[in-house]
């Protein structure tokens, strides 16, 4: 029994170090994407974002409440709405991926699946920075 135990020792240090260790900006983006596609809450999807990223979502608000005529609630619903039939219909590759310490930029090809067709290359950029583990800060998709 002895011997089993410090066989365990060592393993049951090193196991939770590799349980948190870093995610790739892309192993983190591709999970928000699969999220998005499946219907993400408004909460959970802005833990993805940056905290600049975060205010900027949430500061526009009260803009497409007055525009849309809606409520807080009823404009995070079409938010939510569009960003996820928009995911739905594209499926991405990484064509990209460039780290520079807290910054990582990646860069995603894309290919409409749901029939919308583009005489453009579409594709995804993606700007990440490491704030708590890596965030999204800006995203630009061609639609």
């Amino acid at each position: 029994m002895k011997n089993n135990l410090t066989f365990l020792s060592p393993l049951l240090f090193i196991l939770p170090l590799v349980a948190f260790a870093d995610t790739s900006p892309r192993d983190v983006y591709e999970k928000y994407n699969s999220k998005v596609k499946a219907g993400i809450s408004f909460e959970e999807e802005k833990s993805y974002f940056t905290q600049r990223k975060q205010d900027e979502v949430v500061s526009k608000i009260p803009r497409y409440m007055k525009q849309l005529n809606k409520s807080r609630s009823e404009v995070i619903e079409f938010y939510l709405d569009i960003t996820m039939n928009t995911a739905k219909c594209k499926a991405i590759t990484l064509t990209n991926e460039s780290i520079d310490g807290d910054t990582a930029n990646l860069e995603y090809s894309q290919k409409d699946i749901c029939g919308n067709r583009s005489s453009s290359p579409q594709k995804q950029k993606i700007k990440m920075i490491k704030e708590n583990g890596w965030k999204i800060d800006k995203i630009a998709i061609s639609i």
